[in-house]
């Protein structure tokens, strides 16, 4: 008797609600018309979904470069973590974010804050289905491999987009005032040093066998970067003279950034500033880890070992040669070769290129697994 007696809550519609919907859409189709035929990209918008990994994150710089390149006049809406937009908003275009702070991308909210509206270019590195609900001209979805280096470009798929680097053109870096802009910079980079089997004596010892040894880094400043209440940094720091180190502990994106455009070398467990350096312009980059990876394409080397004189062995070889040095310089041919047989342990240092192609970096990744095959 209850079933039979039970009812549906009647919802009634007003014929103004309905003149409201149809308003709406109408005045939406009319904004699409005015867009697709005035030809002004100034009223166009793009889409990014940023992956919440932070490397991943960086990698993802490259896509952007890519389409304020290509379409310079349209602003760029970017998904991501709120710690992530350093990574992009120094970017010399139009831009605004929608930020959140989760591993996972709270779709719901996401979706509140894109649905209803049209889009010139969707591009997702991400798993979201969200942009297959969204409109949009054009749509570009990537299966991003986490931990790759580089993407293809969005315009020349036969062709590699690499992470970029933006930030002011003049930064206050914490350095003594005694350093001249001639100091060489030695860049320690400590955090994730679970990673290696090194602490400071490592570290330490390489300093000395640097300063003793390798005549590009004499007089060399070592600065280390690290998180605050780092027990290698404090080692170094108690143990290296006074005048001769420097330590930041978690130092801002754009100043690291800075940091690593002005030293000679960097050397670490950290995977962000590795990826970081070259792109910086930085003279060699070598990561520490305690066992090999698989990854190809790294614009960096690896060394696996925990023998500082062999890192320091290494590096005199690897460094350019000092200006006084009446010998002709190396071929870039000859110096790479001769960087792969100083240590079986080190992977050779592949210079990363924004004109470098799929063909180009694979080639780099072969000749580093050959390498470390070859032990």
């Amino acid at each position: 008797m209850g079933l039979k007696n039970a009812h549906a809550p009647h919802v009634r519609f007003s014929g103004a609600f309905f003149k409201s919907i149809e308003s709406k859409a109408l005045s939406h189709l009319v904004w699409l018309a005015e867009v697709a035929y005035s030809g002004d990209m100034s009223l166009r918008k793009n889409l990014l979904l940023v992956p919440s990994n932070r490397l991943d994150a960086f990698t993802a710089t490259g896509v952007l470069a890519d389409m304020l390149k290509a379409e310079p006049s349209v602003e760029v809406e970017i998904i991501c973590r709120e710690s992530d937009v350093v990574y992009f908003e120094n970017a010399p275009g139009r831009m605004s974010f929608i930020t959140h702070n989760k591993d996972v991308p709270p779709r719901f909210s996401l979706m509140l804050k894109t649905l209803g509206r049209t889009w010139h270019r969707i591009v997702s590195l991400t798993n979201l289905r969200l942009p297959f609900l969204l409109w949009a001209q054009h749509r570009h979805s990537f299966k991003f491999t986490a931990g790759a280096y580089a993407l293809p470009s969005l315009f020349r798929p036969d062709r590699a987009t690499p992470p970029h680097i933006w930030g002011p053109e003049k930064i206050h870096l914490p350095l003594p005032e005694t350093l001249t802009p001639l100091t060489p910079l030695v860049v320690f980079a400590t955090q994730e040093s679970g990673r290696a089997d090194w602490d400071w004596r490592h570290y330490a010892e390489l300093a000395w066998r640097l300063a003793d040894s390798v005549p590009q880094l004499a007089n060399a400043h070592i600065v280390v970067l690290s998180s605050k209440d780092c027990r290698v940094a404090q080692g170094l720091v108690d143990n290296l003279p006074a005048g001769q180190i420097t330590c930041l502990p978690d130092l801002p994106y754009a100043k690291t950034a800075a940091l690593l455009r002005r030293a000679k070398m960097v050397l670490g467990t950290d995977r962000l500033v590795a990826r970081m350096a070259p792109y910086a312009s930085c003279g060699l980059v070598l990561r520490l880890d305690r066992a090999e990876t698989l990854e190809t394409g790294r614009p960096y080397g690896l060394y696996t070992g925990h023998d500082a004189g062999q890192v320091a062995s290494y590096i005199g070889g690897a460094l350019p040669k000092v200006p006084m040095e009446p010998k002709a310089s190396i071929e870039p041919k000859a110096a790479a070769a001769k960087m792969a047989t100083q240590d079986e342990n080190i992977a050779t240092v592949a210079r990363p290129l924004a004109s470098q192609s799929k063909a180009e970096l694979q080639a780099l990744a072969d000749q580093i697994n050959r390498i470390n095959n070859d032990r």
